[in-house]
C-alpha cells in the first residue's frame, strides 16, 4: 500500500510542477520577464529532486518541456527554459562537485554560452523571430550588439547561478521540512 502511495505522490507532485511551470511560462508573454520566469520555472524542476528524486526530475523537467514547447506563446521564454534554464539547477548539483573552483566557473560558463549559442539559434531560425527582435533596445550599439547581448547574458547568468545556491538552501532549509510535515 505504501509503494503505491508513494507512486502515487510522486505522479501528482510532479503534475502540480509541470502545471506552475506552464502557468510561469505564459506569464512570460510579459517581456522583461521571459528570462526571469524560464530561471525560475528551473528551480520548480529542481525542487522535484529534492521532494522525490532526481529521476522524477528529470521526468518533470521533460514534461514542463513539452508543455512549454506546445502551449506557451512566447519562443524566447520557452526556448531559454528547454535549452537552458529548465535542466541547469539539476545540472549546477553535478558540477559544484568539481573540486577547483576555477575548472567549476569555466565549465559553467561553457555550458550556458553553449546552450545559450544553441538557444540563440533556436530562437531565430525555428521560430523565425528576427534578431533585430531578440536584440531589441541594443541598436545603439551598433554591429557589436550581438556581443552586448552575450555579455550581459553571462554577467546575469553569474547572479543567477550565484543567487541559485541561496534559493537552494532556503528551499532545503524552509520549505522543504514544511511540505514534508503536511505530505507525512
Amino acid at each position: 500500500m505504501k509503494r503505491s502511495f508513494e507512486f502515487g505522490f510522486n505522479v501528482a507532485y510532479c503534475g502540480i510542477i509541470c502545471a506552475l511551470i506552464t502557468i510561469v511560462m505564459f506569464a512570460a508573454v510579459i517581456p522583461s520577464l521571459a528570462y526571469t520566469l524560464a530561471a525560475f520555472s528551473g528551480i520548480l524542476v529542481w525542487s522535484v529532486s529534492k521532494q522525490i528524486d532526481r529521476k522524477w526530475a528529470l521526468l518533470t523537467y521533460a514534461a514542463g518541456a513539452a508543455l512549454a514547447f506546445i502551449l506557451t506563446p512566447e519562443p524566447e521564454a520557452k526556448t531559454y527554459f528547454i535549452l537552458i534554464f529548465g535542466y541547469y539547477p539539476l545540472l549546477r548539483e553535478n558540477i559544484q562537485r568539481i573540486k577547483f573552483r576555477v575548472l567549476r566557473l569555466i565549465v559553467k560558463l561553457a555550458v550556458f554560452n553553449a546552450a545559450a549559442v544553441a538557444a540563440y539559434f533556436t530562437v531565430i531560425f525555428l521560430f523565425g523571430v528576427s534578431a533585430g527582435v531578440v536584440l531589441d533596445g541594443l541598436e545603439g550599439f551598433g554591429r557589436y550588439a550581438v556581443y552586448v547581448f552575450w555579455a550581459s547574458g553571462n554577467v546575469a547568468f553569474f547572479f543567477y547561478d550565484f543567487s541559485l545556491k541561496y534559493m537552494m538552501y532556503a528551499y532545503i532549509q524552509w520549505i522543504k521540512p514544511k511540505l514534508d510535515k503536511k505530505i507525512r
